[in-house]
């Protein structure tokens, strides 16, 4: 994900760097019905592989070339067998297996006290469900926890049925899911040191 938040540049640069998702992270589901609430989870199937950034020439602002991640939608467990069910028909996982998140660009949040080791970034991607595109912005978190490891945590609203998606509703009709539903994410990302193509490295330590 993002990999040069603790660096500060003064020029166009694009880069390249290898990451891992950690095993410990999760990506979850989290809703609401006219019985009680939910949360499906999933900290399975995460990827690793390279992703190209270009900073922006003041470095306030960096923008993602090939950052997409694709969650298997049947990796999510709500611990009720029927509601996984009914979550994965309504999602449309028979015929669109995963959500693909991609990233777009983001930009940092400045604060009185420029910290390099944790922080805040306004984030633009791209969430695809069922087939259905949207593209959202969205504030995360981030905590440098060792040389090479990132850990991000954010949350993002949205309408299932603005995905062409009709709320489950387990039970034989008699719970009704709102529409209204929480993705919510916790990665800790390993990343290597950057590659640049004119020499220059960030986002050491």
């Amino acid at each position: 994900m993002l990999f040069l938040i603790s660096t500060s540049v003064t020029t166009n640069t694009v880069s390249q760097y290898s990451y891992t998702i950690q095993e410990q992270s999760w990506i979850s589901i989290a809703g609401s019905s006219n019985v009680n609430s939910f949360e499906c989870f999933s900290n399975s199937n995460f990827t690793k592989g390279i992703i190209y950034v270009n900073t922006t020439e003041n470095g306030n602002a960096i923008a993602f070339s090939e950052a997409q991640m694709a969650l298997e939608i049947e990796s999510f467990d709500c611990k009720n067998p029927i509601l996984n069910k009914d979550m994965y028909k309504a999602l449309g996982a028979h015929k669109n297996p995963n959500i693909l998140i991609e990233l777009l660009d983001a930009e940092f949040m400045h604060s009185e006290v420029q910290n390099p080791h944790s922080g805040n970034i306004n984030v633009s991607a791209t969430i695809t469900i069922n087939g259905n595109c949207q593209t959202m912005n969205f504030p995360i978190q981030w905590v440098r926890i060792s040389g090479t490891d990132i850990r991000f945590v954010g949350s993002q609203n949205i309408n299932m049925t603005d995905f062409d998606i009709k709320p489950p509703s387990p039970a034989f009709g008699l719970v009704k899911v709102n529409d209204l539903i929480t993705i919510n994410f916790h990665l800790i990302v390993q990343t290597n040191t950057s590659v640049f193509a004119d020499g220059v490295k960030l986002g050491q330590p």
